[in-house]
């Protein structure tokens, strides 16, 4: 019996069973838990140095290395972990209230929505004009859930889904935000371009641009009525 690949099996599937929320709380635990031990060496060793000081005489000392403060670390890793958190409580409370849709469902579309390099707010957006947040929906065109995936699309990212998966809403938000973050890629950051590719699909936009037509239908428009993008990403797209 493979003991060893048993175990690592049996971690990565219970990894991947905690939510996005769960996966995110718990690399933010052991990052803390690395720092506190990374304290606890670093305080010994300069304890070392102090009791020992011939050992070190001759050679490199530890404290020219600059590791600072074991303690002044903990503290700062302490103190953003507590600032992001809050940070993002608070906009999770705003994202429920304004959608009206439970903390649960706003952390979920939050934290994909930010593990796909997609703004939250654009995720949020996205999801009110595909679905109203209606996990159960389907489209007169065959697309499902939250994000309005289409199994041909989801197939592209993974290749054994069965369209009944598109119910799950982890899984639908991760793929529907992937696709868009590509179609993003794929139109160099043009936000309007990327919504109209995920809504008509790349291959009937494209050929609507070639053939010399105004291929906006109105969607981008509503979905970024109002929007205002983040600093950090530059100048706003142009309205389509």
């Amino acid at each position: 019996m493979n003991m060893t690949g048993d175990f690592d099996q049996g971690m990565t599937a219970g990894w991947s069973r905690l939510s996005a929320t769960q996966q995110l709380t718990a690399r933010g635990v052991a990052i803390l838990f690395v720092c506190i031990v990374l304290a606890g060496v670093l305080g010994a060793a300069r304890r070392t140095e102090q009791d020992a000081p011939m050992i070190f005489s001759g050679a490199m000392s530890l404290a020219t290395l600059n590791f600072g403060d074991g303690k002044e670390a903990v503290a700062e890793v302490t103190d953003d972990l507590a600032e992001f958190e809050g940070r993002r409580a608070r906009k999770l409370l705003e994202y429920s209230a304004r959608f009206d849709v439970d903390v649960e469902l706003a952390a979920l579309i939050y934290d994909i929505a930010l593990q796909e390099r997609i703004d939250p707010e654009v995720g949020f957006r996205v999801v009110y004009a595909e679905s109203r947040f209606n996990p159960r929906a389907i489209s007169s065109a065959g697309a499902f859930g939250l994000a309005q995936v289409m199994p041909k699309t989801a197939r592209i990212f993974d290749p054994d889904l069965a369209a009944e998966d598109l119910f799950d809403s982890e899984i639908n938000l991760r793929i529907g935000f992937r696709y868009l973050r590509a179609m993003m890629d794929k139109y160099a950051g043009d936000l309007s371009l990327a919504l109209l590719a995920y809504n008509r699909g790349p291959t009937r936009l494209q050929t609507l641009i070639d053939g010399g037509l105004d291929p906006r239908n109105g969607y981008a428009s509503a979905v970024l009525e109002g929007y205002r993008p983040p600093s950090r990403v530059g100048a706003g797209a142009n309205e389509r």
